[in-house]
């Protein structure tokens, strides 16, 4: 082959590697970047990546409780006779909750009034013996041991008479403990017992909660113990009851739940919303403020769990994915994939670029 001719081919050679690698380095995507630059585009509507002060709010789950819970009791042993009330009923103070078989409370206050009547005749015997021998004493017809012996006599059948009287009240008070009532307004919460079960003293028949009474108690942990006080502000979300409701913290108990390490705290609720006790509440509240790098939510584009953005860059866009937090209003917290300054299209912008790219 002449010299010439090989030369030419030499050139052309690395003119067309040349022109190849050209190529396949402008395919190439940036680190960090899911896709290749686009046209550019201009006057596309933008945001601006920045730091902004917000409140560091925090969050505790809890329960909406009555302050006030209360479970009647039986005093007495006996038979169920009849529940009058059933779950969700609302009661008033002294409304009867429960009537007990009182047969044997009623033999029992008999039994206590016969010992009565009988120390009472005793008493009156003695009364008499005590002033006859009193009379006797002084005309010398009786000792003194004889009328010391009569006189003792008499002040024990007082004592018995007193005892008596004692037995009577605490059979009539049984008798009365055979009906159990509300001791306050409010709802029933819970019915514990059927006719026929036995009643025993201090076992719970009826729970009885004030609906008028209501709080949140809520598990904080520890570490943000420091940082809430009494007269805090509370933001309460009642999911069931579909309320956001503002209150404030009217307690903290002072000890931990060694368990979970957590602290108790209650605030009042509202008792005219429709809430109960037992349902699943949420609260947040604010313990400062916090710098963060946020983003307009309008130029998040979100693809099942991955979020990206469309950063201009030197004129043109290039897409990125991105790791947002928490959302406050219009803007989002960014938590990696940007940094201040970065210049963002919104959607609409996006958008432009996504055609003049496609049309380019």
């Amino acid at each position: 082959m002449p010299k010439r001719r090989l030369v030419a081919v030499l050139i052309g050679t690395a003119l067309l590697l040349a022109v190849i690698v050209a190529l396949v380095g402008r395919g190439k995507i940036e680190p960090g970047l899911l896709g290749p630059p686009v046209s550019r585009v201009p006057n596309a509507p933008i945001d601006i990546v920045r730091f902004e002060t917000v409140a560091n709010t925090r969050e505790a789950i809890g329960t909406v409780q009555s302050r006030i819970e209360v479970d009647a009791a039986s005093r007495v042993s006996a038979t169920v006779k009849e529940v009058t009330v059933h779950a969700g009923d609302p009661v008033k103070v002294g409304q009867v909750l429960v009537r007990l078989d009182d047969s044997d409370l009623k033999a029992g206050v008999a039994r206590a009034s016969g010992q009565l009547a009988a120390a009472r005749a005793n008493l009156d015997r003695a009364t008499k013996d005590e002033h006859r021998f009193d009379a006797l004493l002084k005309r010398g017809s009786v000792t003194a041991h004889e009328f010391d012996a009569v006189q003792a006599n008499y002040r024990a059948s007082r004592g018995d008479v007193e005892s008596a009287r004692a037995q009577v009240a605490a059979a009539e008070a049984s008798l009365r403990y055979a009906i159990v009532r509300s001791p306050v307004a409010g709802v029933v919460a819970e019915r514990m017992v059927e006719p026929g079960d036995m009643a025993l003293p201090g076992k719970p028949l009826v729970r009885v909660y004030d609906s008028h009474e209501l709080r949140v108690e809520l598990r904080v942990p520890e570490e943000l113990t420091r940082d809430i006080s009494v007269g805090m502000p509370l933001k309460v979300n009642v999911q069931a009851a579909g309320r956001t409701i503002s209150t404030k913290i009217n307690e903290i108990v002072p000890a931990a739940d060694p368990a979970s390490r957590t602290f108790l705290v209650r605030a009042p609720m509202p008792s005219d919303l429709g809430l109960r006790p037992g349902m699943f509440a949420s609260a947040s509240f604010d313990v400062g403020t916090e710098k963060i790098l946020t983003v307009a939510r309008s130029a998040v584009e979100s693809v099942g769990q991955i979020d990206t953005v469309r950063v201009l860059e030197r004129g043109a866009v290039r897409v990125r994915q991105i790791t947002i937090g928490r959302v406050y209003g219009d803007r989002v917290e960014v938590l990696s994939g940007l940094q201040q300054g970065d210049r963002v299209l919104l959607k609409d912008g996006a958008k432009m670029a996504a055609d003049r790219f496609s049309h380019g």
